[in-house]
């Protein structure tokens, strides 16, 4: 369980996501990583990326520059290179979104935690090689599911690419 305000700090991200890493590696247990208070979003300060970026966990080399911004962080940069890479390569740590006041992110950590536990692979379930092969895979993203939190709990910008571009 992460709160949504570790992200808004990209030094503090990178902690929480080697944390979990590492949690999950010593534990050698399922994990489900929850990236709670949804619905404060925007109280917290303005996120650096779209919320897929810190569910996902794809690339970690914006974040580096985005941190890499800061003269702090500047001396600490093939550190936190270094880091994000191991994060990278083992590729392991993902968010599921929660607001506890909707439904239907209640219904996708459900949804995650009982695939993460083998509830999908139970007594009751239908069992066919097909519906086995789908739930093991993972045929459910959870792309669309963000993207509705994101725009139901994040502000769009009316910024232009050629504003984004002028920034950097």
């Amino acid at each position: 369980h992460v709160a949504l305000p570790i992200c808004t700090d990209p030094a503090k991200f990178i902690s929480v996501l080697f944390t979990s890493l590492s949690t999950m590696l010593h534990v050698e247990l399922p994990h489900v990583n929850i990236l709670s208070k949804m619905d404060l979003i925007e109280t917290f300060g303005k996120l650096a990326f779209n919320l897929d970026f810190y569910t996902e966990v794809l690339d970690l080399s914006f974040l580096v520059d985005h941190l890499a911004t800061d003269p702090f962080f500047q001396r600490y940069r093939r550190l936190n290179e270094k880091l994000t890479e191991v994060i990278q390569d083992y590729s392991l740590v993902s968010f599921v979104p929660l607001n506890v006041q909707d439904k239907d992110s209640m219904r996708q950590v459900m949804k995650a935690v009982d695939k993460a536990n083998g509830y999908c692979f139970g007594d009751t379930e239908h069992r066919t090689l097909e519906a086995m092969m789908s739930a093991a895979v993972g045929a459910d993203f959870q792309f669309t599911s963000t993207l509705a939190m994101q725009e139901k709990y994040v502000e769009p910008e009316n910024r232009t690419v050629d504003d984004e571009a002028m920034e950097l």
